[in-house]
């Protein structure tokens, strides 16, 4: 202990005695370690951070699973109580659901999203309030019968300003009165804590808060998500072997709805299970992605410790001559070594806090409502000591043998920088420069593969205009509309749009291209068979409003659009297929005025148009076959307004927002966004990697171009004898420019070449998310391979010309 309070001592006075190499060192290893911190944040927010609630590992989810194993997050409110009343394993079972409705104190209508629950949901969880109660059994007990609320910390703020007297004050939503029982602690955010809900309302509320008019008994209905504590002294293994049996009975008991039901027990954590392995696998490249960055940083210290080796050489000398062992000498070296790392670990967790608000800036606002609850708890803190100290054991474990291998003799010697040691020095930082330049080409080459596809898919056709197009969702539902008062409150909303001074064209849809939304119908097709075991084709479908394909710049290549006849009492139904359909089904044929089924028993539909095959769901996808029905016809309360504009569509938001308040100000809208930033969610892991990876590797060639100029500098240093005995015996500056021009570019090259071939290994796993270009795409990599020679040449300029400014007279006497 003696011995490393005096190291430690030592060691501060070494790092203030060379402020300006002490302040590089921390500033690389902080970026290095913060960046894994701020990584590290993320996934222990998401997935190691226990839920915080009491006793979180007897917390589970339940999922459904099918008979080909394809596992699903929701099943029926009837197979919910069947489970729960069964059940011995579990002290608590909860169903739940996320809902959007629209949310009003008395004046003017928002968009929010809050959770369904049942009445043991809170006591499950062992949640309290912070002011009122939470939701009782009582309040769950009968449909309808209890409009009582529970709000969440933030919205109690926003809504309330904080009042006391918020409990017991009354909130509508969607439409209807609920009166707020409890306020929720500013940590709470419900059984997912990556995603934030503003309230909490009773399951046996479902027909106010979501209204879907299908009762909620009904077994094949299955929309609900399951959490679950179990006893105390049961484990997980136990609950799944019992709810195994359970599932069993049910199938027996209701084998229509029920076949080949299965469920599944999982840990439960602060994401959506569904949601986990994406995310996992996104945060896993960004961890990859910066543990690089780090071995970049460590062996540019590496490198500035083995010259403060070199340089110190005599010290050392020294010291092992007054009797200092290998090892005393070793734990010196280490001990400041040591010191840089803390000190860069520190700064790290500042530089940790900014990263993390950047990288929360890449979610799309689609994603809004994915707040995961990031802090620097102590599993942070010490995953930031742990990666502290074996950043500082790995940037001064081959100084500090080096230092401990001093030749006392020729250290001791006039001239012993020219000596072996320095050699065998100047050998390992560039084995480093090789690595570090490997890691670069790696990182660049990734970067730029993604930005070549993001700007391929930038400038790719999608089969419709996405130019100046305002979007923004309305869902009647919510307000208690009848289909009559929907159609009529539509068509006065898109008659008003039309008449905006900017808007050219408006119209209205249940799904949007490229947007998140599916929807897919059965239908029966004369003379085709469906796959075994089914009775229809699954067709990927859609309902549009009135001149939407005018609107969207989608072409008819045959047939007419829907129009007014579609409208009329008593019209035959009629839908609009793309070509991709009409080439599967009536291959060299015109399918207009054939027919389709929607039931068999139902009426005949006539096909009336086709229309070009456009990009549905993603720019990669394979062509699909695509059903467009008629709104007309084809009646849905909620629906996307697409309104195209002369200029910037931003421009036109609270326009929209004033005409739909004018018809009815208890109508909330959401998703308000612009048909050209809605193309980009789909983008957004892309997106994400390639900043992440452009911006670190970036870092990484701006350490290694240091790293380089380091090397070269001392190497100049180090040879000033050979370069004036060169330039004695006739060298032009020329020649020693070349000289030292090569050794750097040497370096380089072989670095890039190794990166190169790395590179060809690796980026094939992005496959998937390159859109346009090939992961071996060679424009990238000579791109890449040409910009880090040039980042090389100019690191080798100075050393260079250093080197011609050498006086042989003086390096010669000097020696």
């Amino acid at each position: 202990m003696e011995s490393l309070l005096q190291d430690l001592r030592y060691g501060v006075r070494m790092l203030l005695k060379k402020p300006g190499f002490t302040v590089v060192a921390v500033l690389t290893l902080a970026l290095g370690i913060g960046a894994n911190t701020a990584i590290f944040s993320f996934m222990n927010s998401l997935f190691l951070r226990p839920l915080p609630f009491a006793e979180p590992d007897q917390l589970v989810r339940l999922y459904g699973e099918d008979s080909e194993g394809r596992r699903f997050d929701v099943f029926s409110y009837a197979n919910y109580v069947d489970i729960r009343d069964r059940s011995q394993s579990f002290a608590g079972l909860a169903a739940h659901d996320y809902v959007s409705v629209n949310l009003s104190t008395g004046a003017g209508a928002e968009s929010v999203q809050g959770e369904i629950v049942t009445g043991n949901y809170f006591s499950m969880l062992g949640a309290n309030a912070m002011a009122g109660r939470t939701l009782l059994d009582e309040d769950d007990s009968a449909p309808g019968a209890h409009p009582v609320v529970v709000i969440s910390h933030r919205l109690w703020q926003r809504r309330f300003g904080a009042s006391p007297n918020a409990v017991g004050a009354k909130i509508y939503l969607n439409g209807h009165p609920f009166t707020i029982v409890g306020v929720m602690p500013e940590e709470f955010r419900g059984a997912y804590q990556a995603i934030v809900a503003d309230f909490w309302a009773p399951m046996m509320m479902h027909e106010q808060v979501r209204p879907r008019g299908t009762p909620i008994t009904q077994r094949s209905w299955g929309w609900l998500n399951g959490t679950g504590r179990l006893k105390p002294n049961v484990t997980r293994e136990q609950a799944q072997a019992e709810i195994a049996q359970i599932a069993g009975q049910l199938e027996q008991e209701y084998p229509q709805v029920n076949k080949g039901m299965r469920f599944e027990l999982l840990q439960a954590s602060a994401l959506p299970e569904q949601f986990g392995e994406s995310v996992s696998g996104l945060l896993g490249f960004f961890m990859g992605v910066v543990l690089l960055v780090l071995l970049v940083a460590c062996a540019n210290i590496a490198s500035l410790l083995l010259s403060r080796v070199m340089a110190r050489r005599p010290e050392l000398a020294i010291r092992q001559s007054l009797g200092a062992t290998r090892g005393r000498l070793m734990q010196q070296w280490l001990t400041e070594s040591l010191l840089l790392a803390v000190l860069g670990g520190a700064a790290g967790l500042l530089v940790a806090i900014w990263m993390s608000e950047g990288l929360m800036s890449l979610v799309p606002p689609d994603f809004e409502e994915f707040s995961p609850a990031l802090s620097l708890d102590v599993r942070v803190l010490g995953f930031t000591f742990l990666v502290s100290l074996l950043t500082g054991v790995g940037c001064g474990l081959l100084p500090a043998l080096r230092a401990s291998k001093t030749d006392v003799i020729s250290a001791l010697k006039e001239g012993s920088a020219t000596a072996s040691g320095s050699v065998l020095g100047s050998r390992l930082q560039q084995v480093f420069v090789v690595a570090q330049m490997a890691v670069c080409s790696v990182l660049l080459i990734v970067a730029g593969l993604l930005l070549r596809s993001l700007q391929e898919s930038a400038s790719f056709n999608p089969g419709f205009n996405s130019d100046n197009m305002l979007l923004a969702t309305v869902d009647l539902s919510r307000n208690g509309y009848s289909e009559a008062q929907g159609r009529n409150f539509y068509r006065q909303l898109t008659e008003r749009l039309r008449s905006l001074p900017g808007a050219s064209e408006a119209t209205f849809a249940i799904v949007v291209p490229l947007g998140t939304s599916k929807e897919s119908r059965g239908y029966i097709i004369p003379g085709h068979v469906p796959a075994p075991g089914r009775t229809y084709f699954s067709i990927h479908s859609n309902v549009v409003g009135p001149e939407y394909f005018t609107t969207m710049g989608i072409p008819l290549l045959s047939g007419r659009e829907f129009d007014a006849r579609d409208a009329e009492a008593g019209a035959r139904p009629v839908v609009i297929i793309n070509e991709t359909m009409a080439k599967r089904f009536w291959p060299d044929q015109d399918p207009v005025g054939r027919s389709v089924q929607m039931k068999k028993d139902g009426p005949a539909i006539e096909i009336i148009g086709v229309a070009r095959d456009i990009k549905y769901y993603s720019l990669g996808e394979e062509p699909l076959p695509y059903v467009y029905g008629s709104f007309a016809q084809f009646y849905s309360p909620s629906v996307t307004l697409q309104v195209r504009t002369a200029g910037d569509p931003k421009s036109l938001m609270r326009a929209l927002q004033k005409e739909v308040e004018g018809l009815d100000p208890n109508v909330a809208i959401r998703g308000l966004t612009t048909l050209a930033d809605l193309r980009q969610v789909p983008l957004f892991p892309s997106r994400a990697m390639a900043m992440v990876s452009s911006l670190f590797g970036l870092l990484a060639v701006g350490l290694t171009a240091l790293g380089l100029y380091g090397i070269l500098s001392y190497s100049v240093s180090q040879r000033k004898r050979e370069v004036g005995i060169r330039m004695a015996l006739g060298a032009q500056a020329a020649d020693i420019f070349k000289l030292i021009i090569r050794q750097g570019l040497t370096i380089t090259l072989i670095g890039i070449g190794i990166g190169l071939i790395g590179s060809l290994a690796l980026t094939r796993f992005l496959s998937s998310l390159l859109f346009g270009i090939s992961p071996t795409d060679p424009l990238t990599f000579a791109v890449i391979a040409v910009s880090l020679l040039g980042v090389a040449l100019v690191a080798c300029f100075v050393p260079a010309r250093r080197a011609t400014k050498v006086d042989p007279m003086i390096a010669l006497r000097h020696e």
